[in-house]
């Protein structure tokens, strides 16, 4: 990839029953300062109108290609989209359907993921503006404290809206199964974190917005106390445990690609084995100083007894 070429970007959307605020979101795609982008939308079965204010959307031939299909998830959605826009030294982004990208949103990523040796592998994320459904700003995403493999494992930094990511990584996520991820982007992460590298912005180019059918809710710091809380009381209570979901993804992301570095397997094995382990000394030796962490202090606190109890 040239660093000297602006890259075309495919935007990639997959709308289901959108009708809310779809309109909203393709105005702030065509409001980008970046002009080589195209946008690709597939619609994943959607029983509303939203189909029909893509195709009445004006001069939506232009930029807009639309496909139209059975309702298969969000997951197998986006990967579906990746697998029909190949495009030759050409950028990656993925969009949701509700929210507004600010204007530079595009321009900021490809400056940054331009000016390194190899784009291709880069992985670019930002921060977010949560907003309610009017756009009313409600706060910002934290800042992450850990960016790697050592995060990714336990956690995802890279919101999907957010992400502009390369060839390379686009290749890594089709060999993947979307039954193993617990979300696209996450995955994305996990592959940036190993065999490329992650480019974090702290400008908050999106404008999340918050409403009854969000995927990643806001909460602010006391509500979010209080949900952990009772979350780890639940898990006190259950009678079995299935293990820490990341962890569980994590172990087949592995599987996926033998070709990991042995410094992430080890990450991994690790967990693995404290998981199996009986010995309560060895775990407390573990959480004293873990190898994964996580951004929030909150929720860096709850990882600690998961593993120490051995529940992750």
């Amino acid at each position: 990839m040239n660093n000297r070429l602006s890259p075309k970007i495919n935007i990639l959307l997959s709308t289901y029953n959108g009708e809310r605020f779809i309109i909203e979101q393709l105005d702030s795609l065509f409001n980008q300062t970046y002009a080589n982008i195209k946008i690709y939308i597939r619609d994943d079965g959607s029983t509303d109108s939203t189909v029909n204010l893509i195709r009445t959307y004006p001069d939506h031939k232009k930029l807009i290609t639309l496909s139209i299909g059975n309702n298969i998830g969000v997951i197998p959605s986006f990967l579906q989209l990746l697998t029909d826009n190949e495009g030759t030294n050409e950028l990656y982004a993925f969009c949701d359907q509700d929210d507004v990208w600010r204007p530079e949103k595009i321009s900021r990523a490809v400056e940054k993921v331009m000016s390194c040796s190899e784009p291709d592998k880069i992985l670019y994320c930002s921060r977010l503006e949560y907003v309610d459904e009017n756009l009313r700003h409600l706060g910002y995403s934290p800042l992450p404290r850990h960016i790697g493999f050592s995060n990714a494992a336990v956690e995802n930094i890279a919101t999907g809206c957010t992400v502009v990511f390369g060839e390379t990584i686009r290749k890594f996520l089709l060999k993947g199964t979307p039954s193993d991820m617990l979300m696209h982007d996450w995955w994305a992460y996990l592959i940036a974190s190993t065999f490329g590298d992650v480019i974090y912005d702290e400008f908050p180019s999106i404008q999340y917005r918050q409403h009854d059918n969000t995927v990643t809710p806001w909460e602010p710091g006391l509500v979010k106390l209080r949900n952990l809380s009772a979350g780890f009381i639940a898990r006190i209570t259950m009678q079995k445990h299935k293990g820490l979901s990341s962890l569980n993804q994590a172990i087949h992301f592995i599987e996926t690609y033998p070709d990991t570095p042995n410094d992430a397997k080890a990450i991994i094995n690790t967990l693995i084995e404290l998981r199996k382990n009986k010995k309560l000394w060895q775990r407390i030796k573990y959480v004293t100083h873990p190898e994964v962490k996580r951004t929030d202090p909150i929720e860096n606190i709850f990882l600690k007894p998961l593993i120490l109890f051995g529940w992750h």
